[in-house]
Formats: C-alpha cells, sequence, structure tokens
C-alpha cells in the first residue's frame, strides 16, 4: 500500500510539473500576443506607485487622495514647465549646432575605425555617408520621422492614445486605490489576505525606495556630466550631461552609451582631450559606485548585475525601447515575490549546516513586525 501511495504521489507532482511548463508557456504567448496591453498596464502601475509616494505624504497631512493627486500632477506640470522654459534654448541652440557638426563627427569616427582596422590588418568595406546620416539625423529632430519612432510598431495616433489611456488609469488608481487593492485581495483565501497585503505593501515599498534612489543618481551623474565635460572644453556640454543623467537610468549599459558621444566631440578637436574625457568619466562612475550608490540607493534592493542584463535582455526583446526602463523595476518586484513567497518559508524549515562565505546572507525580518509595516503603508493608500 505504501508503495502505491508514493508512486501516485510521484505521478502526482510529474503531472503538476508539466501542467506547470504548460502553463508558463501559455502565459508567455498570451504576453507576446498581447504585448502592447501588458506595456500599457506595467507602466500605468510604475507611474501609480511613483505618484503615490508624495500623494501618501499629503494624505497624512490631511490632505484627500483626490486633490493630493490632482496637486501632484499639477506640481509635476508647473516643474517641468519651469525646467522645459529655461533650458530649452539652450539645449535647442546645442542640438542645432551637434546636428551641423554630425558630418564631421561621422568622419572622424570612421576615420578612427580604418586606423584600427589598419593596426589591426582588417579589410572590411565599412563606410559611412557623413552627408546622408547628417541629412537623417536632421530629418529626425525635425520630426520628418516621427512616424518610424513608434518602435512597438503602433502609429502615432496610437501612440498618443495609449498615452491618454495611461495618464487617466494612473489619475484614477492613485486616486482610489483601495477597490483595486481590496479586489485583488478577495480573490484569495481569507486566512491569507493578510499575507497578501503584506507582501504587496513590501513591493510597493520597494519600488518607490527604487526610484527615488535611481532619481537620485540620474540628477547627480548629470551634474557631475556636465560640469566635466564644460571644464573639459567639450562642446555641447549641457546636452550631453542632460543625456548622460537620462540613459543612466538604464544600469551598465547607459553609462558606457553616455561617454561614446563626448569622445567623439573630443576627436574632432582636440584628440588629447579624449583622455581626459575618459578620465572624467571613470571619476564619476568612481563616485556614483562608491559614494552616490550606497548613501541613496542603501535602503532599495540589491540585484546582481547579471540579472539586470539579462532582465533588460528580455524586456527589450518584449516590449522594445520601453521595456528597457521597465526590467528592473519589475525584476525589484519578483525579487520581493520570491523572497517573501519562498525563500522566507525555506528559511522557516531550517538552518543551513554550511553556508557559503562572502557577504552575508539575506536576514528576514521578523514576520509581525513586516506584516505590521507593511499593512500600515498599504492602509494609507
Amino acid at each position: 500500500m505504501e508503495q502505491g501511495s508514493s508512486g501516485t504521489s510521484r505521478e502526482r507532482t510529474v503531472y503538476a510539473g508539466i501542467g506547470l511548463v504548460f502553463a508558463l508557456l501559455l502565459a508567455v504567448y498570451l504576453v507576446y500576443k498581447i504585448a502592447v496591453v501588458v506595456l500599457v498596464l506595467l507602466v500605468t502601475l510604475l507611474f501609480s506607485i511613483i505618484i503615490s509616494a508624495p500623494v501618501d505624504y499629503l494624505g497624512r497631512q490631511g490632505v484627500g487622495r483626490g486633490w493630493g493627486t490632482l496637486a501632484v500632477l499639477g506640481g509635476l506640470a508647473l516643474l517641468f514647465g519651469i525646467f522645459g522654459v529655461a533650458l530649452s534654448p539652450v539645449v535647442a541652440s546645442q542640438a542645432t549646432q551637434l546636428v551641423e557638426t554630425f558630418p564631421t563627427l561621422l568622419e572622424s569616427a570612421q576615420q578612427i575605425v580604418v586606423q584600427v582596422q589598419d593596426v589591426f590588418g582588417l579589410d572590411t568595406s565599412f563606410r559611412l555617408d557623413p552627408q546622408r546620416l547628417g541629412d537623417t539625423a536632421r530629418n529626425f529632430l525635425s520630426g520628418g520621422t516621427l512616424t518610424t519612432v513608434a518602435s512597438l510598431g503602433a502609429s502615432v495616433a496610437n501612440v498618443l492614445s495609449f498615452g491618454v489611456v495611461i495618464l487617466i488609469a494612473t489619475i484614477y488608481t492613485v486616486a482610489r486605490p483601495a477597490p483595486l487593492v481590496n479586489g485583488f485581495v478577495a480573490l484569495f483565501p481569507a486566512g491569507r489576505r493578510q499575507r497578501v497585503r503584506a507582501v504587496l505593501g513590501e513591493m510597493y515599498g520597494a519600488v518607490q525606495r527604487w526610484f527615488l534612489g535611481q532619481l537620485a543618481s540620474m540628477i547627480i551623474i548629470g551634474l557631475l556630466f556636465t560640469v566635466a565635460m564644460f571644464v573639459i572644453g567639450i562642446p555641447f556640454a549641457l546636452l550631453l550631461g542632460i543625456f548622460a543623467g537620462l540613459i543612466s537610468f538604464v544600469p551598465y549599459i547607459g553609462p558606457l552609451i553616455s561617454v561614446i558621444p563626448p569622445v567623439l566631440l573630443a576627436l574632432t578637436g582636440v584628440p588629447i582631450d579624449a583622455l581626459w574625457v575618459l578620465l572624467a568619466y571613470s571619476i564619476i562612475q568612481a563616485i556614483e559606485g562608491n559614494l552616490v550608490q550606497p548613501i541613496v540607493m542603501s535602503r532599495a534592493i540589491s540585484l546582481h548585475p547579471a540579472i539586470l542584463v539579462f532582465a533588460l535582455l528580455i524586456m527589450g526583446t518584449l516590449f522594445g525601447f520601453v521595456g528597457v526602463f521597465l526590467a528592473v523595476p519589475l525584476v525589484a518586484v519578483l525579487h520581493v515575490l520570491l523572497r517573501e513567497l519562498w525563500i522566507d518559508r525555506m528559511d522557516d524549515l531550517g538552518m543551513d549546516p554550511d553556508p557559503p562565505e562572502g557577504p552575508e546572507p539575506y536576514e528576514p525580518k521578523p514576520r509581525a513586525n513586516r506584516l505590521r509595516r507593511a499593512l500600515r503603508g498599504l492602509l494609507r493608500l
């Protein structure tokens, strides 16, 4: 009888594993087929969590969520408008000058490639047409190829309509999150709903901490890069600094891309300045990695670089350029889910008699304290 029951248990395990694999494949297929809908949903959730932070603060001061949402969105629009009015003339002027020097920049890049080919004995037919590429850049900046910018295969009208949907859905989600949270929690058994609320609270806090740390890091990198390029004498310092700050949103890959334009600009002028650019880039990355990251990201979730790289690859493949920006917060949320729903449960089963050497492993906080803190954060919604 025992052998028969054990055999039945193994068969059930095998069937459950096969069913799980097919369920995952089906989920991936559905995500692929409705990629645009999933992308809009993810962007809405991300914006809602980000905007909810100041709305929560206003709520603790006695301001209703509806009025708080309007106040935060109005403040953001005013802030962007002020910065746009203050910086747009300089940025537009530098962008125009950059377009004018674009053929020279490409010619310099081509000469560098040819020199490298000569040094290593390579023989390729690589050839750039600076004039044609310059015309393409002018058309791009002037809006002539705006329809091709919609990388998701949608027209400009669809992109604008998705933006309107995201804006409206974000406003309603931030202003009235309780029905959505309660409706989602109601899908689970009554005995597990407190635990579900706690996990949602942890995910909510993880994304907010990540965004605040990332925003501070982007601002610091943009300022340092602008000052460094201005001191070295690289043209378009403000434009390059803004680009470096924005592209640093993409971990590891973004900083590498940000150093390419100033190096090429330096090579078109005084080639020795390219070494100063690389030195400044190294110093800024050292400051960001050893000072900024430990301070501003100390409370955020630390993720392994290899995981982030594969997350960027997967999200970029599924959702294009926008998916790259969603990769890190999505991995942060999945990290919380894995930790709360699996790792903690495995830790409760016993201690590792031979733990690996190295940094201290993650120690879960006491369950009661974590539930209480997460519930307080969630009830503020």
